[in-house]
């Protein structure tokens, strides 16, 4: 069984996009720990088919130290997924193994905008859909109801596994009309 993996950083920029919806209110999502705290945000809840959806997220440390050392993948310790609500697509996040420490403190976030990330076999009756998505430097989805997730996997200290493990996650639904 062929498996085709994709971990891929891009960049949201502006669209040759038809233009956008109306603005509308922004969206929020939030995920708390002791010591951290995972936010996702995109200016608005509903978004044109074509168009580049902005999405980002921010990390914050927000112990009582004045900063923190957290280890995590080498890539970066922020991923994002994306899940159609009535339908069968998801682009699950994805990270590599390689492990690195991290400096965070308050008032100083790690901040990502949205990357593609995933993986997916020949098989699946979603390839063509994926394929065209992950070539795609921008981030559009088609008509329908979408669930997007930023994830934040990480251990405190400077070694991956060496402290606390925390797993943060935070979720966004956008309509694309």
């Amino acid at each position: 069984m062929a498996l085709a993996a994709v971990l891929v950083g891009c960049a949201t920029t502006p669209s040759q996009a038809p233009a956008s919806t109306a603005p509308g209110p922004a969206l929020r999502g939030e995920a708390t720990d002791p010591e951290f705290r995972l936010v996702i945000s995109t200016p608005k809840a509903t978004w044109a088919a074509g168009e580049t959806i902005q999405v980002e997220a921010a990390l914050s440390y927000v112990g009582g130290s004045a900063q923190a050392t957290i280890a995590g993948s080498g890539g970066g310790v922020i991923g994002f997924s994306v899940v159609e609500v009535n339908g069968t697509r998801r682009m699950e996040a994805v990270s590599d193994a390689s492990c690195r420490p991290f400096t965070i403190g308050p008032g100083q976030p790690m901040t990502a905008p949205y990357a593609k990330s995933g993986g997916f076999t020949a098989e699946d009756p979603n390839a063509a859909f994926y394929r065209l998505f992950f070539a795609d430097p921008l981030f559009r989805l088609p008509e329908g109801a979408w669930r997007v997730t930023v994830h934040a996997s990480f251990s405190t200290g400077a070694s991956c596994g060496g402290g606390r493990q925390v797993d943060l996650a935070a979720t966004v639904q956008i309509t694309v009309q």
